[in-house]
């Protein structure tokens, strides 16, 4: 083990004197491998820290070739520098929180889903002082297996970071039935928090596609079998938990008489109707959303950006590539 003279000395030289590792051996009388264990050491505990600064670049032909064909208020692609999916997500997440921050105000109500990408908003908002904002949970988040969801957690750190009153839906988003569903619905407390999301003026929620490794899935809101019928009827995503086909259609009515949260038609009137997508294999799932007019505002990476010119705007892999 390294004392923490050795690794101090060792940081200074290499970072800030910028000296070669061969440079420190022979300077401190080192071997070369030593002081590359050295620094290793200082980077383990904590001596050296390497932030890399870089501004989010987005793509400006790719978001006005969706914006003008699905007639949208805002789309922002973001370039995938490695493919690496929580980097990726990473990125889109922080343009997401500066967007935010650009609309939040104090008389807003914000409208939150929850699930794997809006967990990489949450780490990048920037604190700001809304005392009298309103932050509400869309669709019930308590799953029906071992499994979390994360929703309450989600909210917290939303109201923390915005210093604002918090409305929590804990109720499952499906249920087992219709009539199990509508009794929850007459509890008063659910009920107000229904209506604050009716009452949402900025909603912001992921694109689910359809998949095994869903959120949804894995809170045991579905067998196997169940999980089949919903792709056999023609579902190619969802949003907060209401899955819709390739036109944007809800695909099963008493699926959807059992969920619980924002209707999909509620989304169509926001000011702020904010959808968030990654990877190309989404591309199905975006589309169906933006065919059914859920989504006035979107935030999604390169490669699913160029899937759907691709497939919807005549784009082939060279014009891609242009872009």
């Amino acid at each position: 083990m390294y004392s923490k003279l050795e690794m101090i000395q060792v940081a200074k030289l290499y970072y800030e004197m910028n000296l070669t590792q061969k440079e420190i051996a022979d300077r401190l009388s080192y071997s070369r491998a030593t002081i590359s264990r050295i620094i290793d050491a200082a980077f383990k505990e904590g001596i050296i820290k390497v932030e890399i600064n870089y501004t989010l670049t987005s793509l400006q032909k790719l978001e006005t070739l969706i914006q003008e064909k699905y007639n949208l208020q805002k789309v922002v692609v973001l370039p995938v520098y490695l493919q690496e999916r929580t980097l990726v997500l990473n990125d889109v997440g922080k343009a997401v929180a500066m967007y935010l921050d650009e609309i939040c105000k104090e008389d807003s109500i914000l409208g939150i889903s929850w699930g794997t990408t809006l967990g990489h908003v949450a780490p990048y908002l920037k604190e700001k002082e809304l005392p009298t904002m309103k932050i509400v949970q869309l669709n019930g988040g308590i799953a029906k297996g071992s499994y979390t969801t994360g929703s309450s957690a989600l909210l917290e750190r939303f109201a923390q970071v915005y210093k604002a009153e918090s409305y929590h839906l804990p109720v499952p988003t499906i249920v087992d039935s219709a009539a199990i569903a509508d009794v929850m619905k007459t509890d008063t407390g659910i009920q107000q928090v229904l209506q604050i999301g009716r009452t949402c003026n900025i909603a912001l929620f992921g694109i689910g596609s359809i998949s095994y490794e869903s959120v949804l899935y894995k809170g045991g809101y579905f067998t196997e079998n169940a999980y089949e019928d919903v792709i056999k009827t023609g579902g190619v995503g969802d949003i907060c938990s209401r899955y819709f086909s390739h036109i944007g259609q809800i695909v099963d009515e008493s699926l959807n008489a059992r969920t619980i949260g924002l209707e999909l038609e509620e989304l169509r009137n926001k000011e702020h109707s904010i959808a968030i997508a990654v990877g190309k294999e989404k591309a199905q799932s975006v589309r169906g959303a933006l065919n059914g007019g859920y989504v006035n505002t979107l935030f999604i990476d390169e490669e699913l950006a160029i899937e759907l010119g691709k497939r919807e705007m005549g784009l082939n892999d060279e014009s891609s590539k242009a872009i």
